[in-house]
């Protein structure tokens, strides 16, 4: 009996490994381009990512930039999702998505110039399956 159950533990425990090596790691860069048609933007500004995935958001210019969500799937528990603010080129913040949906983004200070992103997880949220964030302006 104990055979049995230390076998089926190890199995578990085996079976477990490949989900959290599958998570995987990108990288959003935060671009200041001043004076060209596209001064300000995220690359990429949209990506397409898994449940358990993590974005890291990196600033590669010293120039401000900082990371808003305006609507997240309506699982999601927080009700603000709000980077600190990334003054120095090398400057990173990462986020783990595990809700499943579309997430829309912006840099606070450059939203105005275009710099939005879209990240999607797992799949798509339909129509009425998002919420928006609250964040003081």
């Amino acid at each position: 009996m104990r055979i049995k159950i230390t076998a089926t533990l190890l199995l578990a425990a085996i079976l477990a490994i490949p989900s959290l090596a599958m998570a995987k790691n990108y990288t959003i860069k935060e671009v200041s381009a001043p004076g060209t048609k596209k001064p300000y933007y995220f690359e990429p500004s949209q990506l397409t990512i898994q449940p358990g995935d993590t974005v890291t958001f990196v600033n590669i210019q010293n120039e401000m930039h900082n990371v808003m969500f305006d609507s997240v799937p309506k699982a999601v528990k927080e009700t603000m999702i709000v980077s600190p603010d990334q003054e120095k080129a090398g400057s990173k913040w990462s986020y783990t998505f595990t809700v499943p949906g579309t997430y829309h983004y912006h840099c606070h200070p450059h939203e105005v110039l275009g710099m939005k992103g879209t990240i999607i997880v797992g799949h798509a949220s339909k129509p009425g399956e998002t919420k928006k964030l609250e964040h003081g302006d």
